[in-house]
């Protein structure tokens, strides 16, 4: 498991220093350790690189998040987590770059769910990189949209410029005023994808469930978060998401129907005094796992008989659409033509909001979506 990349978990002072009860997370992290015969369930990997930052700091991120998110409870039955310890850190920057991108295409093969804390942004790019999947679909979270002016070298502020073009991307969570008109535009035509602002979002949280379902990697700035809720942050705005909220989105990302990884980046311990900033992490990650650790339904496959089927006509397309509806999960899909589909139509997560739409004869706009995705 390139041992020769990370540093272990069971060599860092703030897990060699735990000290809880046997009901706390951390209890049963000290003595996890990654076995080839049984594979863990989920895996923590922390990063210590700050140097491609626009700001100093990070680099004590993952211990003091850690050191919070061991000390919450563990999880019930035989979910079984590993914390795997912290990327070494490179003589260059692009070694550790590399290192990354190496675990993750280990991790990727194993088809293992990650939680990768510490660093910034920047690390999006080596970890969609190492999913290396064709349309691999990313969801950034975060309160503005990144530059995407054009540079030679990867840094938190422009690591949208590095994507390859090949990445589906939406943007949750941007507030109005930190996106300019020309940045919408580039943004529309770079990537296929979806920019939700923080006030859509606010709107009905639940319609961010089908968005998260069918992500491959979250990259979470905790910049998006309040200030006053998440100390800890370069940038000083008021406004964001609630503690809350931010949990919920992490929710929906572990009970995601594929292995779903979630990044937590941006935290930095030098402006959190306090260590409430390090909770919020903590809580954060803890949602994640936690959603990882329930056992979530399928997607549709074939005939999808566990499926309940609605069959919707809508003016304006030939044939209906067909919605399905977990009976458990109440989670919903719906097709749509594909030429890559031959038997069996392409199959989106969606939710009853559009299966409503549908029955008012409006065509949804995630049907439109990923119709035009495909043609």
């Amino acid at each position: 498991m390139f041992k020769e990349l990370l540093t272990p978990a069971k060599t860092l002072s703030v897990i060699k220093n735990f000290s809880g009860d046997k009901d706390r997370l951390g209890s049963k992290l000290v003595h996890a350790v990654w076995d080839e015969s049984s594979l863990p369930d989920a895996v923590i990997l922390g990063i210590t690189d700050d140097r491609i930052s626009s700001s100093s700091g990070f680099a004590n991120a993952p211990s003091a998040i850690r050191e919070q998110l061991y000390q919450l409870k563990d999880f019930s039955g035989t979910f079984l987590v590993v914390d795997l310890g912290d990327v070494k850190t490179g003589k260059d920057v692009a070694d550790t770059i590399a290192a990354v991108r190496l675990l993750s295409e280990e991790l990727v093969s194993r088809n293992i769910p990650l939680l990768f804390i510490g660093g910034n942004q920047s690390f999006t790019i080596p970890l969609i990189t190492g999913i290396n999947k064709s349309g691999a679909i990313l969801t950034i979270i975060d309160d503005r949209i990144d530059s995407l002016a054009e540079e030679e070298w990867i840094t938190d502020d422009i690591f949208l410029n590095n994507l390859s073009a090949e990445t589906i991307v939406n943007v949750m969570a941007v507030q109005s005023f930190f996106v300019s008109p020309d940045s919408r535009d580039t943004f529309a035509e770079e990537f296929n994808g979806s920019l939700i602002t923080l006030g859509d979002l606010r709107n009905d949280i639940e319609e961010m469930e089908p968005f998260l379902r069918e992500t491959d990697l979250v990259s979470f700035d905790f910049g998006a978060l309040k200030l006053c809720e998440a100390p800890g942050q370069i940038r000083n705005s008021p406004n964001g998401l609630t503690g809350e909220e931010a949990c919920q989105l992490s929710w929906y990302a572990g009970i995601s129907t594929k292995p779903c990884w979630f990044s937590l980046f941006g935290y930095n311990p030098d402006l959190d005094p306090a260590h409430s900033g390090a909770m919020m992490a903590a809580q954060i990650c803890w949602y994640f796992l936690q959603a990882k650790s329930k056992k979530s339904d399928e997607v549709p496959q074939d005939e999808a008989i566990d499926f309940l089927h609605f069959i919707v006509p809508i003016e304006g397309i030939p044939e209906p659409v067909t919605f399905l509806k977990h009976p458990v999960s109440k989670r919903w899909w719906m097709e749509v033509p594909s030429p890559d589909c031959d038997l069996f139509p392409l199959r989106v997560p969606c939710s009853k909001k559009d299966y409503r739409r549908a029955c008012k004869n409006e065509i949804p706009d995630r049907w439109w979506i990923s119709f035009n995705k495909s043609y």
